[in-house]
């Protein structure tokens, strides 16, 4: 099992996930947040491949997996919400709770 062989079933379990942390975070601006999202994982889908991948090997732990997602942050830029004028503090809520989102979804997909 890896993250790579399952990839499709993450980025859905993400992206199902972002409708309720985007009416959460940024208002119902569900299509823009959607965009923001899959921009994230298209930007960062080989390292989390990658990254995804050693945790279900056994070779980094939970721990480290999410240190490393986490240190992703500033690749999710956010620019269709920010066209949209929504505050720094509410992007980085969002920021925040997209990078726990794709953590726990990892988890999830990878039975952890």
């Amino acid at each position: 099992m890896s993250l790579s062989g399952l990839w499709d079933e993450f980025a859905a379990s993400v992206k199902s996930g972002v409708a309720g942390l985007a009416k959460n975070t940024v208002g119902d601006v569900l299509q823009q947040a959607g965009a923001d999202a899959e921009a994230f994982l298209a930007t960062s889908k080989e390292a989390l491949r990658r990254r995804g991948d050693l945790l279900a090997e056994g070779k980094i732990t939970s721990d480290d997996f999410e240190f490393l997602v986490r240190g992703q942050s500033s690749l999710a830029k956010l620019l269709a919400l920010q066209s949209l004028g929504v505050t720094q503090a509410r992007l980085e809520r969002f920021r925040t709770g997209l990078i726990s989102l794709v953590v726990s979804s990892a988890f999830k997909t990878l039975g952890l």
